[in-house]
């Protein structure tokens, strides 16, 4: 019956999927409600289609794509097609006047059809391909000056504006660019201008005119820096000096505190110069007097001697502008406020990397025909940026139109999954291994994770480890084993993985997780535990038996002397006659039941004993079939994907025919010579038949 609404859903694996297969059924996908998808969600990384088309649809680049985002998709391109035929074939082509000029988009779109059809001299102006689009995008991303006012250094022939530019790109870290170089913005542009002058101008408040001019920040003149470094270096010596002579200004006898004790002197090593220099390092820079002066070259401990006559001579003498044999507390007071302005220039020294250009460089840069003509360049840069943002949407539109419909039918419904001759966009290949061909596989990124979800499927999965060549990286693939049995597959197995291109791979079997295959292992399955079971049982009694065997086998070869047997007793006789005639009436018993057991079959007709045969295996037959088919239609697909990431809705149970062709035993080319068929399966068959047909004439039926 036709629907009102002109939807149309497909039944698969139990399942109701909604039918995309033209331009007119995307608007059925807007309407859909979510709960109603077949998927909600995935990861971008599982789907194997274009990948700048997956990367436009996942619009906040969070590495999955949701319904939302497929919304957004079909909305903007219905809006942007007037034509909505080239949608149905998925060209890659696309026709000129089926955009609609009336949208935004769709007027910058055809406006930068045409003029990469000019540029590329095409002798069709009506329709333009997706290698012609991506032919000029590579070229544009190419050149130096594009991309949103980003430039390169090799965008100018002038040496001195290259340098500049690449001294920008040094010193600030530049801009990304499409061709993986950085390359300079306008906010690297201003920032380096900005670091350049706030260094010179930092420079020029150290610097004076002649080397005699002395300023706030140079009291010294050219011989600022100098000083400054041998007045840093005694510092934290002469204030300690001057606090210690304040405490014997104020006591004498503190005097002796800055004296070496006997158990210091005792202590010391004096045979080591390096423990002697360290003493005197940690003693006082001079004898502390309570006049608090401090006299060069008298009482002065050696080890500070030479560098207080610099001192005296480069830093005390020019700063007091007087010969300086002695410094009193005032003075060296005057020191430190003189150098104290010098000190606070220098902890305002501008942190940038400008410095390594130097300041001649920098003033060279700061000529205004360098900053005008990299604005220039910039300029030109954002006007190609929005030719080629226009490029990028033409790209999107016809990806767009010779995809869409393929990623609806991969997320919204899975019809390709369930249908024989097609791939889905979320399969990897095909495993070849044990004489058989696994033709459904999916990217596993986090195994344990996937293997949980997976446990839940009812299906036998195999987890391979794919080795492609080319220095690739290996990964991972789940594969459901879905007919057929297990037969020889085991952890460490190899095999030959062929992937969706038709690249073969080295692969090996790492993971299995177990579960009933066919319907023929589900039946043998509880017998084979029962089997395990029994044979360990069996190995356990025998191994313990051995080992009796063995201890008893020890004892006697290990025992000291040979005695003689004793002569056995008379109720040990007794014993050996009682249960030789116990075994005697056992034995007779059950000669009798046998015989009893014999005369009774041979009243009854052979197929009266068949059927009887039949019905008790049927009776332990039939409820383990029953449990072995409950158990296979309950194979869920769903599980399997949901452990790759993927927001499953639906049920996607696996049928029969389905089972057959994800898991196949390809057969022997039919002309071949040389093939045999089994010959136990062929005699079995005419054996049971025969056997029916004699039941069947017996019963006159």
């Amino acid at each position: 019956m036709a629907s009102s609404s002109g939807m149309f859903f497909e039944s698969f694996g139990r399942s109701y999927h909604l039918r995309v297969a033209t331009s007119a059924d995307l608007q059925h996908v807007l309407d859909l409600n979510d709960a109603h998808w077949v998927a909600t969600g995935a990861p971008v990384t599982s789907i194997n289609l274009d990948p700048v088309f997956l990367k436009l649809i996942d619009n906040d680049g969070n590495g999955r794509i949701l319904c939302y985002e497929i919304r957004e998709a079909i909305t903007w391109l219905l809006d942007v097609l007037k034509d909505n035929s080239a949608i149905d074939g998925a060209a890659n082509v696309l026709a000129l006047d089926s955009i609609n000029a009336e949208a935004q988009d769709g007027q910058r779109i055809l406006v930068a059809a045409r003029k990469i059809l000019g540029q590329l001299r095409a002798s069709d102006t009506g329709k333009i391909t997706l290698d012609q689009v991506r032919a000029i995008k590579k070229a544009a991303e190419s050149t130096p000056v594009s991309e949103a006012g980003v430039v390169l250094p090799g965008a100018t022939d002038d040496a001195e504006l290259s340098r500049f530019l690449a001294d920008i790109v040094k010193t600030t870290g530049g801009s990304a660019h499409p061709s993986n170089s950085p390359g300079v913005a306008e906010q690297q542009l201003a920032l380096f201008i900005e670091q350049a002058r706030s260094y010179l101008d930092w420079c020029d408040r150290g610097r004076v005119a002649t080397p005699e001019d002395r300023t706030d920040v140079c009291p010294l003149g050219a011989n600022t820096s100098t000083a400054f470094l041998l007045y840093k270096e005694l510092r934290q010596k002469l204030d300690d000096y001057f606090q210690q002579c304040r405490l014997v200004a104020f006591d004498k006898r503190s005097s002796d505190c800055f004296r070496l004790t006997d158990a210091q002197l005792t202590q010391m090593d004096s045979s080591s110069g390096e423990a002697i220099e360290e003493v005197l390092k940690k003693a006082p820079i001079a004898v502390p007097r309570s006049d608090r002066v401090l006299s060069f070259g008298q009482q002065v401990n050696i080890y500070y001697n030479p560098a207080l006559e610099v001192f005296r001579e480069k830093v005390a003498e020019p700063a007091l502008r007087r010969p300086a044999h002695i410094l009193s507390e005032t003075e060296w007071q005057e020191i430190k406020d003189l150098f104290a302005p010098h000190e606070q220039w220098l902890k305002a020294k501008p942190d940038s990397a400008v410095e390594q250009l130097g300041d001649k460089m920098l003033r060279t840069y700061l000529d205004a025909r360098f900053e005008k003509e990299v604005r220039r360049l910039i300029a030109d840069s954002v006007k190609t940026a929005v030719v080629l943002d226009n490029i990028r949407l033409a790209e999107k539109l016809i990806l767009y139109q010779a995809n869409i419909i393929t990623l609806v039918n991969n997320f919204v419904s899975f019809p390709h999954l369930y249908h024989p001759a097609q791939r889905a966009a979320f399969e990897m290949g095909s495993l070849v291994a044990d004489g058989r061909r696994f033709n459904f596989s999916t990217k596993v990124d986090n195994r344990a994770e996937h293997s949980a979800l997976a446990k839940t499927s009812n299906i036998c999965v195999l987890y391979a480890e794919i080795s492609p060549g080319g220095g690739l990286p290996k990964y991972t693939v789940a594969i459901p084993v879905t007919s057929g049995s297990k037969g020889n597959l085991c952890l460490g197995k190899r095999g030959v993985f062929m992937d969706l291109q038709g690249e073969q791979s080295d692969a090996r079997i790492v993971e299995i997780i177990e579960n009933p295959i066919s319907l023929t292992e589900a039946l043998l399955s509880p017998f084979q535990r029962l089997g395990k079971m029994l044979t360990g049982r069996i190995e356990a009694i025998a191994s313990s038996a051995e080992k009796k065997f063995d201890d008893a086998a020890s004892k006697v070869v290990n025992q000291p002397g040979a005695l003689a047997a004793p002569a056995p007793s008379q109720s040990k006789g007794a014993m050996a006659g009682g249960l030789l005639m116990g075994g005697g009436v056992a034995i007779a018993a059950l000669g009798s039941s046998l015989a009893y057991i014999t005369r009774t079959l041979a009243n009854v007709s052979a197929y009266k004993i068949l059927i009887s045969v039949v019905v008790a295996i049927l009776a332990v037959m039939a409820p383990l079939s029953l449990m072995a088919i409950s158990k296979l239609r309950r194979r869920d697909l769903s599980s399997i994907l949901e452990g790759a990431g993927w927001a499953i809705n639906a049920r996607m149970r696996l049928s029969m025919q389905q089972g057959m062709i994800f898991t196949q035993t390809p057969r022997y080319p039919t002309d071949a010579g040389g093939i045999r068929g089994n010959r136990f399966v062929v005699l079995l068959s005419v054996a049971i038949v025969s056997e029916l047909i004699y039941i069947l004439w017996r019963l006159k039926l």
